[in-house]
C-alpha cells in the first residue's frame, strides 16, 4: 500500500500508509489492541523494582499484583479492571486477592504466573515442566533435612528473610491500599508465620521477637488506618511488650510513638508528651535512631501544640530537625521509616493547631512537593490538613479544591481514616451551604463516600 509523505506513526515512526486517517500504523494498532486483552511482554528490568522483589519473597500473588500494576514501568498504572480482563476475573476478586491472605492453590497461582508472563525464577512455586533452579544452599538444607539433621540457625534465618521481606511488601502495598484492605492480611501472617516462631523453640531468638514486635505495630497502625482505635492501642501494647521481650529500646521506642500518637487523637495531649518524653528517654545514646527520635520529637511537638503551649512545640519541632539532619546510615532495620516529608506533615498540623496559617501552609505544601504521586495516603492526610487550614484563613474556594483532591484518592484508598476526616471537613463546610464550591463538594461527598461501619474485629 503506498505509503503518505510526510506522515509517521506516532507510535514507531514507520510512514503512515496513504488511506490511513489516524496517527498510528495497522501495526502499531494491532499490538495495542493486544495489550489490552493480555499482559505485555516486559523487559528484564520491570521485574527488578524493589517493591516486586519483596513481595516474591514474601509469597503473596496478591501483593505481587499490586506491585506490578503500580510499576514504574508503564506509562500509567494498571488497574485492577484492565488487570482481571486478562485474567479472567473480575475486578472485585482482584481486588479481593490482593488484600486478602496468599493464596495457595498451585492451579490458582500458575494462572497468575502464565498470564502475567512472571518470571519463574523469581517464583516460590514450580510452574508443571518447569521447575525453579535451586540455590546450593536450599538443596544442602533439604538433603540434610531429609536426613533428619536440626538445623535451627539456618530455619530461623530463612524465616527472617521471609518476615523481612513481606513487611518490606507490606508496608509498601499498604502506601497504595490503605489499611482497611491489608489489616486482615497481616494479623493472619503474625498469626500464621510469626508466633509459631515465639514459641517450640528451646532458645527464641530475640531477633524474632523484634520482627514480631515491629509487624505488631505495623498491624496497630493499619488498624488506626481503618478507624478501630480500641484494635489499634491493644497492638500498640502487644508491640512494647514483644520489644521489650526482644531487649530491644528501640523497638520500644517506637511503640511509644504509636501509644503517643493514638493519645493525641484521643485529645490526650499531657500523655503524648509524657509517652514521647519515656521513649526519648530508652533512645538516647544510641546512634541508629535518629529519626526515630526526630519521630519522638515531632509527637512531643504535637502534644504540646494541641495544648496551647507554643514555646515548647516549636523547640521540640528544632529539636526533631536537628535529629533528622544529624541521622546517621545504618538505621535500625525494624523500624518505621521517618523522614523529611514526615516530619513536615507533622509540624504543619502543629503550626495549624497554633494558628499559624502561613507557616502551615508552607509545611503542607513541602509535603506535597516530597511525596511522589504513588503515596497516595500520606498525600491524602496532608491535603485534608492543607484543607482545614484554608478554611479557617476562609478561602473556602481553595479549602473545597483541595477537599475535591482528596475526595478523588479517597475512592481508591481503603482508609477510614481518611474517610472519617472527609466527612469532619463536609462538617465543617456545612455554614457556608449556598456557596456553588462548597455545593459541589458536598454533594460529591454525600455521594461518594461509603456509608460509615461499625468497626469490628476481623
Amino acid at each position: 500500500m503506498d505509503a503518505a509523505p510526510g506522515r509517521y506513526c506516532f507510535s514507531c515512526g514507520g510512514r503512515l500508509a496513504r488511506d490511513n486517517p489516524g496517527s498510528r500504523c495497522a501495526r502499531c494498532l494491532h499490538r495495542g489492541r493486544l495489550e489490552q486483552d493480555e499482559a505485555p511482554e516486559l523487559p528484564e528490568h520491570f521485574w527488578q523494582t524493589d517493591q516486586l522483589r519483596d513481595a516474591f519473597a514474601a509469597q503473596h500473588i496478591g501483593l505481587v499484583s499490586v506491585a506490578y500494576r503500580v510499576n514504574p514501568h508503564h506509562r500509567r498504572p494498571i488497574s485492577q479492571e484492565r488487570l482481571g480482563r486478562w485474567l479472567g476475573l473480575t475486578q472485585a476478586q482482584v481486588s479481593r486477592i490482593e488484600s486478602s491472605p496468599p493464596i495457595r492453590d498451585l492451579d490458582r497461582l500458575t494462572h497468575w504466573a502464565r498470564t502475567l508472563r512472571l518470571p519463574p525464577h523469581l517464583l516460590w512455586f514450580d510452574l508443571p515442566g518447569r521447575p525453579r533452579p535451586r540455590p546450593a544452599a536450599v538443596t544442602a538444607r533439604q538433603e540434610l533435612s531429609s536426613r533428619g539433621t536440626l538445623m535451627p540457625v539456618a530455619l530461623v534465618g530463612g524465616t527472617l528473610e521471609t518476615i523481612r521481606s513481606a513487611a518490606l511488601a507490606f508496608r509498601a502495598a499498604d502506601r497504595q491500599l490503605g489499611g482497611g484492605r491489608l489489616y486482615a492480611v497481616v494479623v493472619r501472617f503474625i498469626q500464621t508465620e510469626v508466633t509459631p516462631q515465639l514459641v517450640g523453640h528451646t532458645y527464641p531468638p530475640s531477633a524474632v521477637f523484634a520482627a514480631a514486635a515491629s509487624l505488631t505495630d505495623m498491624a496497630g497502625w493499619l488498624a488506626y488506618d481503618d478507624d478501630r482505635g480500641d484494635l489499634a492501642a491493644q497492638h500498640f501494647v502487644q508491640a512494647f511488650g514483644l520489644a521489650t521481650a526482644a531487649g530491644d529500646q528501640a523497638l520500644s521506642a517506637q511503640a511509644l510513638v504509636s501509644q503517643s500518637h493514638l493519645a493525641l487523637e484521643n485529645d490526650r495531649p499531657r500523655d503524648a508528651v509524657r509517652l514521647a518524653n519515656a521513649g526519648l528517654a530508652l533512645v538516647r545514646d544510641d546512634p541508629r535512631c535518629g529519626a526515630l527520635r526526630s519521630r519522638l520529637y515531632a509527637m512531643k511537638a504535637r502534644g504540646n501544640a494541641l495544648a496551647g503551649v507554643s514555646s515548647e512545640c516549636l523547640t521540640a519541632l528544632r529539636d526533631a530537625e536537628q535529629e533528622l539532619a544529624c541521622t546517621a546510615p545504618g538505621e535500625h532495620e525494624w523500624l518505621s521509616p521517618f523522614d523529611e516529608a514526615a516530619l513536615a506533615a507533622e509540624a504543619a498540623i502543629c503550626l495549624r493547631d497554633l494558628n499559624d496559617w502561613n507557616a502551615a501552609e508552607r509545611q503542607a505544601l513541602r509535603v506535597l512537593e516530597l511525596r511522589t504521586p504513588d503515596r497516595a495516603r500520606s498525600r491524602a492526610f496532608t491535603n485534608l490538613t492543607l484543607a482545614s487550614v484554608q478554611l479557617r484563613r476562609g478561602d473556602l474556594d481553595a479549602a473545597c479544591e483541595t477537599g475535591t483532591r482528596v475526595l478523588d484518592a479517597a475512592t481508591h484508598l481503603a482508609s477510614d481514616r481518611v474517610v472519617s476526616q472527609l466527612r469532619a471537613l463536609g462538617r465543617r463546610l456545612e455554614p457556608h451551604r449556598g456557596a456553588t464550591t462548597v455545593d459541589d463538594l458536598l454533594g460529591r461527598v454525600t455521594a461518594t463516600l461509603p456509608a460509615h461501619r461499625t468497626a469490628e474485629a476481623p
